[in-house]
């Protein structure tokens, strides 16, 4: 017998099909007498299709009606595929009326959702902890699957403290939680993986304290890039800190030029400070000091070409070889007379210097740059004596004038060298600044000097 729904009531129509009647009256005689209420939870069998649900026989004076919403619910992570004829299910009466239009509505994901529930309970009491899977990024977290029942982890739980995560990286993955929040009326449960990652990563991190100590090298992998050093992942639950004057030998270097993210990298434990959970790394003191063997590659007299990395009142610092600097003294920069180096180098400048000297323990080279720009050089093949020159005057002495004939070459026009009459001191003749013709007399190469003459240009 099939029943079906017509204007509100349920009427019986005949049905030839002799194996489902048999498979009807052998259901029949498994459930016997049975009580049924609201809230009972009873197996059946479909009995008709409709379009909007099944017929179920539960062994009821009437035929119960299973709407198709009420077949599965959003709750419910795994529903099973529609039923047809026959099929046996499990299901939960949700409302009864008596009478001669007796009717029976059932439900099978209120059954579903309570017999997940006790087991999410019940697995609860056991254990702290449970068991989830991945389901698929929702806005401000994961939907996972735990017990069968569809449960919420915020962003914020996802992680450790401090640290974010891709909620799409967990779909699929299988890890604990714990249940933080539950409302069975509300059918909603908030778990939280954080707190138990930052009790393992407390066990963890304490290991590794116990067992490093400052001075010993590690490997370890970039996790990030700042404007003031590189934050490098040790253990997978302590990161130090490189700062950006540990990571070379050489000054003013970028961090970006050095490493990126995801790099493995030999560093050196320099600093630890257990009680905030910082630790302090070098990535240059991993490496061979370069001054170490400084001495082998340098000598006095070798002429190279550096960088000007940083200038001083007192001289401009020259990067010969990465992590090797040396001093361009203020007297070795130009033959001249200047206030400051800037107003001959600048920074970031290549020039080329010879190395003067040099002193490994205190880790010093001297460095000359106007020995290779020396303006005496064939300063014979420039000016002769009995030579005419426009020299300008560039101090006075007691004894005489010094004056300039080019940048890096002064000469002395000698008080008696002034006039052809008697001069009581050269300013009562010449100006500092002042332009005039002198005379050279002579030219002393070895010596670096010059004589001159105003006298000799005169009647």
């Amino acid at each position: 017998m099939v029943d079906e729904i017509r204007d509100g009531e349920f009427t019986t129509q005949p049905q030839e099909n002799s194996a489902a009647e048999e498979t009807m009256e052998s259901f029949m005689e498994q459930m016997g007498d049975i009580e049924i209420h609201r809230g009972s939870v009873v197996e059946g069998v479909i009995v008709n299709s409709k379009d909007d649900g099944w017929l179920v026989d539960v062994g009821f004076k009437c035929e119960g009606f299973l709407p198709q919403k009420e077949w599965t619910h959003p709750v419910l992570v795994e529903s099973e595929q529609e039923p047809v004829v026959n099929d046996k299910v499990r299901v939960q009466v949700t409302s009864i009326s008596q009478g001669e239009e007796a009717q029976l509505t059932l439900s099978r994901w209120r059954c579903e959702f309570d017999e997940r529930w006790n087991r999410l309970e019940k697995e609860l009491a056991e254990n702290d902890t449970v068991e989830v899977r991945g389901l698929r990024k929702v806005k401000g977290g994961l939907i996972v699957d735990c017990c069968g029942l569809e449960g919420f982890i915020p962003i914020s739980h996802l992680a450790e403290e401090g640290r974010g995560i891709n909620p799409g990286k967990l779909v699929d993955q299988t890890f604990s939680a714990k249940v933080i929040e539950k409302a069975r009326g509300k059918r909603r449960f908030v778990l939280s993986r954080r707190s138990i990652l930052e009790e393992e990563m407390g066990v963890e991190r304490e290991k590794f304290y116990d067992t490093v100590h400052e001075g010993d090298v590690l490997e370890g992998e970039v996790s990030s890039i700042t404007s003031f050093g590189v934050f490098v992942d040790l253990s997978g639950v302590v990161e130090g800190l490189i700062h950006i004057t540990e990571l070379a030998w050489q000054r003013n270097v970028k961090a970006k030029d050095l490493v990126t993210k995801g790099d493995r990298v030999k560093v050196k434990i320099i600093g630890i400070e257990r009680e905030k959970n910082r630790v302090s790394l070098s990535l240059r003191q991993a490496l061979p000091d370069p001054w170490e063997s400084a001495e082998s590659r340098w000598t006095k007299g070798t002429e190279t070409e550096g960088t000007v990395t940083n200038m001083t009142e007192f001289g401009a610092f020259v990067e010969i070889e990465p992590g090797i600097e040396g001093l361009i003294h203020i007297g070795d920069i130009s033959w001249t007379r200047i206030k400051h180096p800037r107003e001959v180098l600048k920074r970031g400048q290549k020039v080329s210097v010879v190395l003067l000297d040099i002193d490994t323990e205190k880790k010093r080279i001297s460095l000359g740059y106007k020995q290779l720009n020396d303006p005496w050089r064939d300063i014979d093949s420039r000016f002769s004596a009995g030579r005419d020159v426009t020299v300008k005057v560039v101090r006075l002495a007691d004894f005489g004038a010094f004056v300039e004939l080019e940048p890096g070459v002064e000469g002395l026009i000698h008080i008696s060298q002034l006039s052809r009459t008697r001069v009581e001191k050269p300013g009562d003749v010449l100006t500092v600044g002042q332009e005039v013709t002198a005379r050279i007399l002579e030219v002393d190469p070895t010596n670096r000097k010059i004589r001159l003459s105003l006298k000799s240009l005169l009647p």
